[in-house]
């Protein structure tokens, strides 16, 4: 029966139904066809996958991100991430990945970020000289921190259909994301040099003073949520609500560049992009319920033992497995339905699931810029006006950095853990 479940998704794909369809028509299919099952129970098994409490963070985070992204807080970002280290040679473009990371902390979302961050910054760097290229690619890879830093819609995902603490993997995002980070500032600030493009002149202290003042209402927000959910105050979905509420005040109050039809605006449209996410999230519930109820991690956990009992190789296999995942397969989809099989085999093999999380994390934010599905060459398409092969060149030399990161976070434990096992 599951054999017969791989090719009818991806059958069904081809002919070209929605992924939330097409997972939960080949459920249904293989339910009546080979099962002898009711087909009933699809919905069934939909609707518990979306009765989760922390599934609804999602929506809550998104309406988060695009208040203050209309609030004008991209801006303020940019200007302070300027002040810290424009100095630099290419300073604009590093300024770019550190904006980028602070935005990622505010939005959780990938493509969220490249519009938010690119939209300005993009104009700005080619109007300076950078290579139109260079620019959307760095851009376009440092946009993939927003579900890596805390907090991050893909988390959440991954500790609701894997039970793994939320506020763990908060934690353990963070020092990956800086890591990433770390590298393309410093690809940036390399590539800049040799090409010979301009920096901004070294700041005052009153300057950067002036620049986190600009910030600081945005910066707040990353320090309420993460210090409600550590200190207890809140729980992730709670912190989401809270954000939002914080996100409008910001915007509608102390910036006042939100009105009210902004607001109804912004309902709408986190609605729309909400909308699709969770329906993804529903079908492919009831795709990893079929494959766990008939068995199938635990064959799958056999399988890999009786092949190999070396850890290295294991989780050299995962990884290319969840590369290759992330090329057909959204990060939502991908982490419903691989992360129930593959994190029990990880576990046996010693692997931490918080761990695993970070590794699974960072392979499908690879995914985010490799065809046919990377939704950030899609939006730094529009942003950039190119087209998608050119876009994704651009993206190479990144994406060599993003797969060297994930060689070190694979096989060094610590940058993940050690700020979980020293807060938690």
């Amino acid at each position: 029966m599951v054999g017969a479940l791989v090719p009818v998704f991806f059958g069904l794909l081809i002919f070209g139904l929605p992924i939330f369809a097409a997972l939960a028509l080949a459920v249904a299919a293989v339910f009546y066809f080979w099962g002898g099952m009711d087909p009933v129970l699809v919905p069934m098994r939909m609707f518990s996958g979306m009765n989760n409490f922390s599934l609804m963070s999602i929506p809550f985070f998104i309406l988060a991100a695009e208040l203050m992204r209309i609030g004008g807080l991209s801006d303020r970002l940019i200007g302070l991430a300027r002040a810290l280290i424009g100095w630099l040679p290419g300073g604009l473009a590093a300024a770019a990945v550190v904006a980028c990371l602070m935005f990622g902390s505010i939005s959780g979302s990938s493509p969220a970020t490249v519009i938010a961050i690119g939209s300005i910054l993009f104009p700005a760097m080619v109007e300076a000289g950078y290579d139109r290229r260079f620019s959307i690619g760095l851009i376009a890879t440092a946009g993939t921190l927003g579900p890596i830093v805390p907090p991050s819609i893909a988390l959440i995902i991954y500790g609701s259909v894997t039970g793994t603490s939320v506020g763990q993997l908060f934690a353990a995002g963070l020092l990956p994301a800086l890591l990433i980070g770390g590298l393309l500032v410093g690809f940036a600030t390399w590539y800049s040099a040799r090409k010979g493009y301009p920096r901004d002149a070294y700041p005052s202290v009153r300057s950067i003073l002036a620049a986190m003042r600009r910030a600081a209402w945005g910066l707040g927000l990353p320090v309420i949520l993460l210090g409600g959910i550590y200190s207890g105050v809140f729980t992730p979905t709670e912190s989401a609500a809270a954000a939002c509420l914080y996100g409008w005040f910001v915007g509608a109050v102390v910036y006042r560049s939100i009105s009210l039809t902004d607001t109804l605006k912004v309902l709408r449209s986190t609605g729309l992009i909400s909308g699709p996410l969770l329906l993804i999230t529903a079908g492919a519930s009831a795709f990893s319920w079929l494959l766990a109820s008939t068995g199938t991690p635990g064959d799958l956990a056999a399988y890999v033992l009786s092949s190999t009992d070396n850890p290295f190789f294991v989780i050299a296999l995962f990884n290319v497995i969840l590369l290759l995942a992330g090329c057909f397969l959204d990060s939502a989809s991908a982490i419903i339905i691989l992360g129930p099989l593959m994190m029990p085999i990880a576990q046996q093999f010693g692997v931490d699931p918080i761990h695993f999380g970070v590794i699974m994390l960072v392979n499908l934010s690879v995914g985010m810029l490799t065809p046919p599905v990377g939704l950030n060459l899609f939006v730094a398409m529009g942003v950039a006006k190119m087209s998608l092969g050119e876009v994704f060149r651009a993206t190479l030399p990144t994406i060599l950095l993003m797969l060297l990161a994930l060689i070190l976070l694979s096989y060094i434990p610590a940058i993940s853990m050690v700020l979980p096992n020293l807060m938690f």
